[in-house]
């Protein structure tokens, strides 16, 4: 037997702001971490693949949630997933972010990169008199012929 695919109520981003103003609905932003951390609806949470579940879990279904992302499109089949796991009320934003336009928006910094440990600078195993250094032609061509010969 084929079920229809599932019908997502679409909302405006003038509806979105309304809500956001009233303070009652969940943002949901499905977009990249970089592009979340860049700029999103305040208070909206980033939920990807990596965390969809707990979300899931640790969430009050009953309350409206609005799903977003770049253009509207992906966000339909978030908002499908979450009406499938029993969410009451949950709205794909037509437009996407992009339809946000200059309505608010918050960042948050970019999270620190580990850094590389500095690797020790070994210490020069030939003289440093350049008169008593090979010259660059010899050294390529003694690293070239060190590699042809077994």
């Amino acid at each position: 037997m084929h079920t229809a695919p599932m019908k997502v109520p679409e909302i405006s981003a003038e509806q979105a702001l309304e809500r956001l103003q009233e303070g009652a609905t969940v943002f949901i932003d499905v977009r990249d971490g970089g592009s979340y951390r860049r700029a999103h609806i305040p208070g909206a949470s980033n939920i990807g693949d990596h965390n969809i579940g707990d979300f899931v879990a640790r969430s009050d279904k009953s309350e409206p949630v609005i799903v977003y992302c770049f253009h509207g499109n992906s966000s339909l089949g978030g908002a499908a997933h979450l009406l499938e796991q029993g969410f009451a009320e949950v709205y794909s934003m037509s437009g996407g972010f992009a339809a946000w336009g200059d309505q608010p928006t918050e960042s948050e910094p970019e999270p620190e990169r580990p850094t590389r440990p500095s690797r020790p600078v070994a210490a020069p195993t030939q003289p440093q008199d350049s008169s008593q250094r090979p010259s660059k032609r010899r050294r390529l061509f003694n690293r070239i012929r060190s590699l042809l010969v077994p």
